[in-house]
């Protein structure tokens, strides 16, 4: 499966006034970081859901483990990875460390939702299209 990774500093306005980063940011960075996952792919966002037509890959469930507290000013790595593609959905696991430090392990499960055709019609997930499966899963060659 494929795999990237992305650093991030942390800011003020991410931790609560002891200067631990606020849980709910760990969902934010997550969302970051599949977003720039599909950025290494070839698979921009902004370009591919006009391209698709689909309202975007929505989280249809996700989870988190905190095991060491981050703090202002802490570097850390979001390493995600695909682990699991299906017909309509997909996994990626996150895992957040400031050096060698792991903080937090993380997931997401996500779902290909195509616009519907009339407004305010209800939305499902479909099957990804063949080039942004194959993408997901690592069998098509290496990208930017």
């Amino acid at each position: 499966m494929v795999h990237h990774a992305i650093e991030h500093k942390v800011r003020w306005s991410e931790v609560d006034p002891a200067g631990i980063v606020f849980y709910p940011r760990f969902f934010e960075w997550f969302d970051l970081a599949t977003e720039a996952l599909f950025d290494s792919l070839g698979l921009p966002w902004v370009e591919i859901f006009p391209k698709y037509r689909v309202v975007g890959v929505p989280i249809v469930e996700s989870g988190a483990r905190f095991t060491s507290p981050v703090r202002y000013g802490d570097h850390v790595r979001i390493r995600s990875t695909v682990t699991e593609v299906k017909d309509k959905t997909f996994r990626v696991e996150h895992e957040v460390s400031v050096g060698e430090r792991p903080c937090a392990r993380g997931f997401e499960v996500r779902a290909w939702v195509p616009r519907h055709e009339e407004p305010g019609g209800a939305l499902a997930a479909a099957p990804f299209p063949e080039d942004i499966a194959v993408r997901l899963k690592g069998q098509g060659g290496t990208y930017a």
